[in-house]
């Protein structure tokens, strides 16, 4: 189209009907068109991306919740005691059966560890306390209490969660661990830290409490993002507690601080340790082992590692003096 039309006006302008100013202003003007005419189809397109996207978060947002509060039943004053009363779970996805006719007592202020292969039902086990998903039938009650009957917001914030991966976000230390306990003031923060061993390299950080950690919390070791999640359990005071794998992926110096922190955290409450590397578990109260969904041995770290042919044994050894067979 500038093409014709800057040729029509070079024709007009050799027979005299148009002068160059003319002309000029002509393309100025088809420019101006043109640049106008993209910009627009540019708005359309953004405006058709925008409309697609807000569809798609629209089914979302429309989409009933899987899990519904079917009470306003509100748990105060909990002990902790929880017990799993005949707990059948079947994943609806490929119809596993993880847990058939599972039942487990678990006093208040005990400290258990739950043991087994992967897929045994571990984090199964933890997702099911925490009302993730809802029983295929069974009940889990705490203090004697159905959760179904409690709002999924009272139940959470009657237990703290330690997992294995921490969710940091790019705010402030002081932002992150006050994450646990959203009314906290600074002063309770940093006894928290304390507790949790944070303050040894908060102390050494230009801006201390004020440092940005980055997304996902990048700029601190796998070590300190583990004592940041164990400060907000400590700032959260919850009576049930969970860890999920809490020192897997640590090395000694930094577990030996953890370790530390978890026997300030785990005191006068129900504790649920989730783990691997046995070494961590020693000095709980039950050591219960899973397998395919079932408890196969319950006791404590010295009764089960002296019977005969069991697994928690079969597992110890393996981890003790493992690299003793190799050589």
């Amino acid at each position: 189209m500038e093409f014709i039309v800057f040729w029509l006006a070079i024709g007009d302008w050799k027979i005299g009907l148009m002068t160059l100013p003319v002309i000029v202003l002509i393309q100025g003007y088809l420019g101006r068109l043109t640049q106008s005419l993209w910009s627009f189809g540019g708005i359309v397109k953004t405006f058709y991306d925008g409309f697609a996207d807000a569809q798609e978060m629209a089914l979302i947002l429309d989409s009933p919740h899987e899990i519904e509060d079917k009470t306003t039943m509100i748990l105060e004053s909990v002990k902790g005691g929880v017990v799993f009363d005949n707990v059948t779970y079947i994943y609806d996805k490929n119809n596993t059966k993880v847990f058939d006719e599972f039942s487990l007592t678990i006093p208040a202020g005990q400290k258990i560890a739950i043991v087994g292969s992967s897929g045994a039902g571990k984090s199964t086990f933890v997702n099911l306390i925490m009302r993730l998903f809802n029983l295929t039938s069974g009940r889990i009650l705490i203090d004697g209490v159905d959760i179904s009957s409690i709002p999924q917001k009272n139940l959470r914030e009657q237990i703290a969660f330690v997992p294995q991966d921490p969710v940091l976000f790019h705010r402030t230390l002081m932002e992150n661990i006050r994450y646990g306990k959203r009314e906290a003031t600074d002063e309770e923060v940093k006894k928290a830290s304390v507790l949790a061993n944070c303050d040894k390299f908060i102390d050494r950080l230009p801006l201390g409490y004020d440092t940005y950690v980055g997304e996902r919390g990048i700029k601190l070791s796998g070590g300190e993002r583990q004592r940041v999640a164990i400060a907000r359990a400590i700032l959260k005071d919850a009576p049930i507690l969970v860890l999920d794998e809490a020192t897997s992926a640590l090395d000694s110096e930094s577990e030996m601080l953890i370790q530390d922190a978890l026997r300030n955290l785990i005191k006068n409450k129900t504790t649920i340790v989730i783990a691997h590397r046995l070494s961590t578990i020693r000095a709980m109260d039950r050591i219960i082992v899973i397998e395919d969904g079932k408890i196969i041995e319950d006791d404590s770290h010295d009764q089960l590692i002296n019977k005969d042919e069991g697994v928690y044994k079969k597992l110890w050894n393996l981890q003790a003096g493992g690299f003793e067979s190799i050589e």
